[in-house]
């Protein structure tokens, strides 16, 4: 945690790493950039086989609880790219600058969106673990004949 990726990686630009799959960067706090990309990498993948897409995005906290995040940046850093760069703040700004929804919209909408995403925690909390078998599921066409040994889903190895 905290390495800097020049000395992490021979090459830090990684889209470039793959030598027989093409890639490409994208600037992935911007989310015009990214629906562009991955349309275009469907495209791709449908048409001429797989694409490695690198999606770089800014980290506002720090990678765990012993990492705060503010050892090597400052507050001042982190804050101004919340303020200029946030792709929610970008979309709900494009959405008012081009009069699509007004700041009422977008408040109503959000509620409706964070009600809609607590209603399926709490299902998905009630719900049977799926079966095993979808831990393959469209991983790979027709399966390739992967095979999973058995486990039991909720059930520490280790006892806790």
């Amino acid at each position: 945690m905290g390495t800097a990726e020049a000395r992490a990686a021979k090459s830090p630009r990684y889209y470039t790493r793959g030598d027989y799959v093409p890639g490409m960067w994208v600037d992935g706090m911007d989310v015009l950039a990214v629906k562009q990309a991955t349309a275009f990498a469907k495209q791709h993948a449908l048409e001429q086989g797989p694409l490695c897409l690198e999606m770089d995005t800014y980290r506002y906290h720090g990678h765990s609880i012993s990492d705060p995040g503010s050892t090597y940046r400052t507050r001042d850093e982190i804050q101004g790219m919340r303020q200029t760069r946030d792709p929610i703040e970008h979309v709900k700004t494009l959405l008012k600058e081009h009069k699509f929804a007004d700041a009422t919209e977008i408040k109503r909408v959000e509620k409706e969106i964070r009600k809609e995403v607590n209603d399926e925690i709490e299902q998905a909390k009630k719900d049977d673990y799926p079966p095993t078998e979808f831990l393959w599921k469209n991983t790979y066409k027709d399966g390739l004949g992967a095979k999973m040994r058995p486990l039991e889903m909720g059930q520490p190895k280790i006892p806790v």
